[in-house]
Protein backbone atom coordinates (compact mmCIF):
# COMPACT_ATOMS: atom_id res chain seq x y z
CA UNK A 1 0.00 0.00 0.00
CA UNK A 2 2.92 2.64 0.53
CA UNK A 3 4.04 4.74 3.17
CA UNK A 4 1.80 6.58 5.15
CA UNK A 5 0.42 9.71 4.44
CA UNK A 6 2.55 12.35 4.69
CA UNK A 7 5.83 10.99 5.33
CA UNK A 8 6.98 12.26 1.78
CA UNK A 9 5.41 14.95 1.48
CA UNK A 10 7.59 18.51 1.02
CA UNK A 11 5.11 20.99 1.70
CA UNK A 12 2.72 21.24 4.74
CA UNK A 13 4.04 18.27 6.06
CA UNK A 14 3.60 18.21 10.32
CA UNK A 15 6.05 20.03 12.95
CA UNK A 16 6.54 16.41 14.24
CA UNK A 17 7.68 14.66 10.81
CA UNK A 18 10.16 17.38 9.70
CA UNK A 19 11.67 18.65 13.11
CA UNK A 20 13.79 15.63 13.31
CA UNK A 21 15.04 16.38 9.97
CA UNK A 22 16.30 19.74 10.71
CA UNK A 23 17.56 19.56 14.49
CA UNK A 24 21.22 19.50 13.36
CA UNK A 25 20.76 22.39 10.78
CA UNK A 26 18.73 24.49 13.97
CA UNK A 27 21.59 23.98 16.20
CA UNK A 28 24.05 24.93 13.92
CA UNK A 29 22.56 28.45 13.13
CA UNK A 30 21.90 29.12 17.17
CA UNK A 31 25.68 28.15 17.42
CA UNK A 32 26.41 30.83 15.20
CA UNK A 33 23.70 33.02 16.18
CA UNK A 34 25.54 32.93 19.47
CA UNK A 35 29.12 33.68 18.36
CA UNK A 36 27.21 36.68 16.09
CA UNK A 37 26.03 38.17 19.40
CA UNK A 38 28.94 37.82 21.49
CA UNK A 39 31.30 39.18 18.52
CA UNK A 40 28.94 42.45 18.44
CA UNK A 41 29.47 43.22 22.10
CA UNK A 42 33.22 42.87 22.19
CA UNK A 43 36.02 45.19 20.81
CA UNK A 44 38.80 43.28 19.86
CA UNK A 45 42.09 43.90 22.35
CA UNK A 46 44.72 43.26 19.99
CA UNK A 47 46.15 46.33 18.29
CA UNK A 48 45.01 47.14 14.96
CA UNK A 49 47.86 49.04 12.29
CA UNK A 50 47.01 51.13 9.73
CA UNK A 51 50.59 52.05 7.92
CA UNK A 52 50.72 55.28 6.27
CA UNK A 53 52.71 55.45 3.20
CA UNK A 54 54.17 59.15 3.65
CA UNK A 55 53.70 62.24 5.19
CA UNK A 56 51.10 64.51 2.80
CA UNK A 57 53.15 66.95 0.85
CA UNK A 58 51.69 69.81 -1.15
CA UNK A 59 51.78 68.02 -4.39
CA UNK A 60 49.25 65.53 -3.12
CA UNK A 61 46.09 66.73 -4.45
CA UNK A 62 43.07 64.28 -4.83
CA UNK A 63 43.25 63.96 -8.33
CA UNK A 64 47.15 63.00 -7.99
CA UNK A 65 46.32 60.60 -4.84
CA UNK A 66 43.50 58.82 -7.09
CA UNK A 67 46.43 58.45 -9.99
CA UNK A 68 48.42 56.92 -7.38
CA UNK A 69 46.06 54.90 -5.99
CA UNK A 70 46.31 56.21 -2.51
CA UNK A 71 44.00 58.22 0.21
CA UNK A 72 44.83 60.95 1.65
CA UNK A 73 44.23 61.02 5.31
CA UNK A 74 43.91 63.64 8.63
CA UNK A 75 44.57 63.12 12.16
CA UNK A 76 42.84 66.18 13.72
CA UNK A 77 44.34 68.83 16.14
CA UNK A 78 42.95 67.59 19.52
CA UNK A 79 44.53 69.95 22.85
CA UNK A 80 48.47 70.00 22.53
CA UNK A 81 48.55 67.86 19.45
CA UNK A 82 48.26 69.27 15.86
CA UNK A 83 46.57 68.18 12.69
CA UNK A 84 49.17 65.32 11.48
CA UNK A 85 48.08 65.10 7.56
CA UNK A 86 49.25 61.59 6.05
CA UNK A 87 48.80 59.78 2.73
CA UNK A 88 47.33 55.70 3.72
CA UNK A 89 47.39 52.97 1.34
CA UNK A 90 44.51 52.60 -1.05
CA UNK A 91 42.79 49.25 0.90
CA UNK A 92 42.82 51.27 4.47
CA UNK A 93 39.71 52.83 4.03
CA UNK A 94 38.20 49.26 3.03
CA UNK A 95 39.69 47.44 5.92
CA UNK A 96 38.32 50.13 8.47
CA UNK A 97 34.84 49.78 6.89
CA UNK A 98 34.91 45.71 6.96
CA UNK A 99 35.92 45.55 10.06
CA UNK A 100 33.62 44.99 13.48
CA UNK A 101 32.90 48.27 15.23
CA UNK A 102 35.26 50.04 13.07
CA UNK A 103 34.12 53.69 13.84
CA UNK A 104 34.51 52.94 17.62
CA UNK A 105 37.29 50.22 17.94
CA UNK A 106 40.98 51.76 18.47
CA UNK A 107 43.27 51.81 15.46
CA UNK A 108 46.69 52.63 15.88
CA UNK A 109 48.94 54.38 13.32
CA UNK A 110 52.57 54.71 13.25
CA UNK A 111 53.85 58.36 12.03
CA UNK A 112 56.15 57.32 9.26
CA UNK A 113 58.68 60.29 9.96
CA UNK A 114 58.85 60.18 14.02
CA UNK A 115 57.67 56.29 14.12
CA UNK A 116 55.61 57.48 16.93
CA UNK A 117 52.71 55.04 17.67
CA UNK A 118 49.08 57.38 17.58
CA UNK A 119 45.92 55.59 18.75
CA UNK A 120 42.94 56.92 16.68
CA UNK A 121 39.67 56.33 15.90
CA UNK A 122 38.07 56.58 12.28
CA UNK A 123 35.96 59.87 12.34
CA UNK A 124 34.76 59.59 9.02
CA UNK A 125 35.32 58.15 5.19
CA UNK A 126 34.50 59.91 2.30
CA UNK A 127 33.45 58.17 -0.72
CA UNK A 128 33.39 59.55 -4.46
CA UNK A 129 29.53 60.08 -5.58
CA UNK A 130 30.07 58.57 -8.74
CA UNK A 131 32.22 56.25 -8.60
CA UNK A 132 31.89 55.35 -4.69
CA UNK A 133 35.43 55.13 -4.51
CA UNK A 134 37.12 56.52 -1.31
CA UNK A 135 39.29 59.62 -1.52
CA UNK A 136 39.54 61.62 1.95
CA UNK A 137 39.69 59.57 5.38
CA UNK A 138 39.42 61.59 8.57
CA UNK A 139 40.98 59.96 12.26
CA UNK A 140 40.64 61.81 15.72
CA UNK A 141 43.43 60.98 18.33
CA UNK A 142 41.95 59.32 21.36
CA UNK A 143 43.32 59.93 24.29
CA UNK A 144 43.43 57.33 27.30
CA UNK A 145 41.50 59.03 30.60
CA UNK A 146 40.13 61.80 28.68
CA UNK A 147 36.57 62.59 27.16
CA UNK A 148 36.67 61.36 23.78
CA UNK A 149 33.83 62.47 21.08
CA UNK A 150 32.60 58.80 18.90
CA UNK A 151 30.39 58.93 16.06
CA UNK A 152 28.03 56.04 15.59
CA UNK A 153 26.34 55.09 12.41
CA UNK A 154 22.90 54.50 13.03
CA UNK A 155 21.32 52.29 11.29
CA UNK A 156 17.42 51.83 10.91
CA UNK A 157 16.10 48.19 11.93
CA UNK A 158 12.82 46.98 10.36
CA UNK A 159 11.57 45.10 13.32
CA UNK A 160 9.19 42.77 12.31
CA UNK A 161 11.73 41.81 9.47
CA UNK A 162 14.35 41.39 11.53
CA UNK A 163 15.70 37.53 13.43
CA UNK A 164 17.22 40.12 16.88
CA UNK A 165 13.69 41.12 17.99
Amino acid sequence: MGPPPGANKIMNTHREAILPKLEPRIELYARKMREMYFREGTIPTTKTYLHPVRDRQPTDTLEECIKEKVVPAVITARDEFSDVDLVMQWKSPFRVTKSDHSYVRPWYIKHPVTEEEIRVTCNRIDYHDKTRLPFFMEFQRYIVGRPNLLRLPVIPVQEDKSMHF
